[in-house]
């Protein structure tokens, strides 16, 4: 047996990864010599290590001989379990006195002081009575005896005992308990007990302990009130994804029981998993914001000045909207892009992100606790900037079902630096405005979301702030780089891998693009139902978009034969042969979807492109004179006609259909096809002229590569090869 402390952190770091592995293979003999190795000489740890050896051998010996226990694969989980809490207590120890990450900092400062977490929950107890009989005198504060704000200090004692459940993976039984006393404790206020739920979330995100998740699910189990329900769901959930490896004993299994029994236990589950699928977007929105709606939204603005002065009241206040602003509005493409977000918000995308991202870098926000705390406009940093004349903005905010917690305390300090005449001016604006906050506290972001949704929704969102913005986020990971994928976790099977919720799940990643996401859930849905012909349709659709034709075909052919006539899947089938190089193949599925849409342009075209793969140059032409024919005002057919002419060596159509395209929108690819025209024509002088004008749409790499593909085009048109080399020379020269 090694001592412990000469075991360096990478070794102790991958041989608690050794533990873990055997212990979900069943390997327990190499695992306790495993453990045996971490923990040393340590005679706390050693002792741990040894019963739980003595335990396996125990159940090993009674099943061996032949004795029934119906709980033996719960009991070794159980064992397990604990084998891999005391490898991640082991690692975790190695690192406190050295490491310089914040949490170890936290850990070693707390460590110093005399306090035990059930002292200081019961001083926290103390200083909140007082400010309670203070609230009922009248008064927002008390002070102590030497001088101190009541509150204040109930504040900095709510941040402390954060800070201690937060920071010690290996908390006591003793702590557990005062923990759970606390939590349980109606007489503490809701907000200070949600945030020691994500105290024990935090903590256990990457050091295994069992207590915890015992904990958050009691307080499940227990609570009445909706939020404090919630985010107790939502923080055991997460430890469930980051531990998922972990086998759950007697304990957890137990726990999990008595949640079930609540009411609202399955939609509860179902909800928080769907806004932790939803956080998958939010990158996405917030990069749109930034890159392309507000840049958009600065380039309209003068034109928006241009047509009249904005801020005088009777144009602010007139019923009617600007015809030229929408104008102006949709020539941008603005209008577009706010239709989407507007609908994506509807459906509870989180639009505040990119808002409020450069708002957290007050020293409220220097604070791990803070990030977690639910909204006050009584907490001490902010309530001196809503003094006066700011109450009722204070209730807007408060009240906004749009905000998350973080954001609404990131609006209230940004107001202090703000002058003060100005924000005198903004809250008589806010009174003049006369809105109604009981409406608003009773509005929604979508009028079908229940309670529990916008709930959950905004605990999320507190989270997702912490994780991708706090300053010293790198050293806790984040949890939202791979959307968790609740629905894999085998303990909550019965809750999130029903069918329905699975389709729920895919459907939302197939509409917003996460194909891989997407494909994932299609395929186990397919497991189940193999002859679900739009779950084959969407999963080809998958496949096409990652680039997998092959396995796109396969799964269309498997829809087509389940739904012969369906046409979307002739057409989808027709585009990935093409794709494929099937060009065959491609005509057929074409020539189908013809049959029945003879008049259809966009079929006419593409069984055009098909002849010209196949060779059949006449037959495509006659294709892409058909979409003229159908659509007259069109410039779709111009350049295969023109191209197909001059492949026919019909120069003079080529050349007055290449004048058609260069008038509109040409392209580089344009003049090097009319400089070929005219090199079949003997026309050098223009040939070279055309083909300078497209090197200068281009790079020389590219013009290279063009002309090359089209050298053999050339010779087949009668041009002479020297002459076809000069002139290549001399453009590039």
């Amino acid at each position: 047996m090694q001592n412990n402390n000469r075991i360096n952190k990478d070794t102790l770091a991958s041989l608690r990864r050794s533990v873990l592995e055997d212990a979900v293979a069943g390997r327990f003999g190499r695992m306790f010599d495993t453990l045996d190795n971490m923990v040393g000489s340590r005679p706390d740890w050693f002792d741990r290590s040894r019963a739980l050896r003595t335990q396996y051998d125990a159940m090993c010996g009674y099943a061996i001989a032949g004795a029934p226990d119906p709980s033996r694969q719960r009991m070794r989980a159980q064992i397990a379990a604990a084998a891999v809490e005391l490898a991640d207590n082991v690692l975790h120890a190695s690192r406190i006195d050295e490491s310089p990450q914040l949490c170890f900092a936290k850990l070693r400062y707390e460590r110093m002081q005399p306090e035990s977490l059930s002292e200081l929950t019961g001083m926290y107890r103390e200083y909140n009575s007082a400010l309670g009989l203070a609230l009922l005198a009248g008064n927002s504060d008390v002070r102590t005896s030497t001088g101190e704000s009541t509150r204040m200090l109930a504040e900095a004692l709510a941040t402390r005992i954060f800070n201690r459940i937060w920071t010690n993976p290996a908390l006591t039984a003793d702590d557990f308990r005062a923990v759970e006393d606390f939590l349980a404790d109606s007489g503490v206020p809701e907000s200070v007990r949600e945030q020691m739920v994500w105290a024990l979330m935090l903590g256990g995100g990457e050091y295994f302990q069992e207590s915890r998740l015992i904990v958050l699910g009691k307080i499940y189990a227990a609570a009445s009130g909706t939020r404090l329900r919630l985010a107790s769901l939502t923080a055991f959930m997460i430890l469930l994804w980051n531990h998922r490896a972990v086998p759950a004993g007697v304990k957890l299994t137990g726990v999990l029981d008595a949640m079930r029994g609540n009411a609202t236990w399955r939609e509860d589950v179902r909800t928080v998993a769907m806004e932790l699928v939803r956080t998958r977007d939010t990158e996405r929105i917030s990069n749109k914001l930034k890159s392309e709606v507000f840049p958009a939204m600065m380039k309209l603005r003068p034109g928006l000045e241009k047509l009249g002065d904005l801020s005088k009241e009777t144009e602010l206040t007139e019923p009617e909207n600007n015809p030229e602003w929408e104008e102006l509005l949709d020539k941008s493409g603005l209008a577009d892009k706010l239709k989407e977000l507007t609908e994506l918000q509807s459906e509870g995308a989180d639009l505040m992100m990119a808002t409020f991202s450069a708002l957290k870098n007050f020293p409220f926000f220097n604070e791990v606790a803070n990030w977690f705390l639910p909204f006050s406009s009584d907490r001490s940093e902010i309530a001196p900037i809503l003094k006066g004349s700011l109450g009722e903005f204070a209730e807007l905010v408060t009240a906004s079902p749009f905000l998350c917690d973080s954001d609404k305390y990131s609006m209230i300090l940004s107001l202090e630096r703000i002058p003060a005449q100005q924000r005198a001016m903004f809250a008589d604006q806010i009174k003049a405005q006369n809105i109604n906050t009981a409406e608003l506290r009773a509005g929604s972001i979508d009028r079908t979301d229940s309670a529990g949704a916008g709930v959950v929704r905004i605990l999320v969102q507190n989270l997702y702030r912490f994780f991708k913005l706090f300053r010293r986020k790198a050293e806790f990971g984040d949890m939202f780089a791979t959307t968790p994928d609740l629905s894999a976790l085998r303990l909550l099977g019965d809750e999130l891998g029903d069918t329905d919720n699975l389709r729920l799940v895919a459907e939302f990643y197939f509409k917003r693009g996460y194909y891989n996401e997407a494909l994932s859930h299609f395929n186990t849905l397919l497991s189940r139902k193999s002859d679900d012909c739009q779950l084959l349709q969407k999963a080809g659709y998958c496949h096409a978009a990652l680039g997998d034709v092959d396995e796109a075909i396969k799964a269309y052919e498997r829809a087509e034969f389940l739904a012969p006539d369906s046409l979307w899947t002739l057409r989808r089938l027709a585009a990935s042969h093409r794709l494929a190089g099937n060009h065959r193949k491609a005509l057929d599925y074409y020539r189908k979807v013809e049959a029945a849409r003879p008049d259809d342009l966009n079929v006419a075209y593409s069984i055009g492109h098909c002849l010209l793969d196949t060779g059949d140059i006449e037959g495509a032409l006659k294709m892409y004179f058909k979409v003229e024919y159908l659509a007259p005002d069109s410039a779709k057919a111009w350049r295969p006609i023109a191209w197909c002419s001059f492949l026919l060596g019909d120069y003079a159509r080529s050349k007055t259909y290449y004048d058609k395209v260069l008038a509109s929108d040409p392209t580089a690819s344009d003049f090097l096809n009319v400089g070929h025209v005219a090199v079949a024509e003997g026309r050098f002088a223009d040939a070279l002229e055309h083909y300078r004008k497209a090197l200068e749409m281009s790079s020389v790499e590219d013009f290279e590569k063009m002309f090359a593909e089209d050298v053999p085009v050339l010779v087949k048109a009668g041009a002479d090869s020297v002459m076809i080399e000069i002139m290549a020379d001399k453009v590039l020269s």
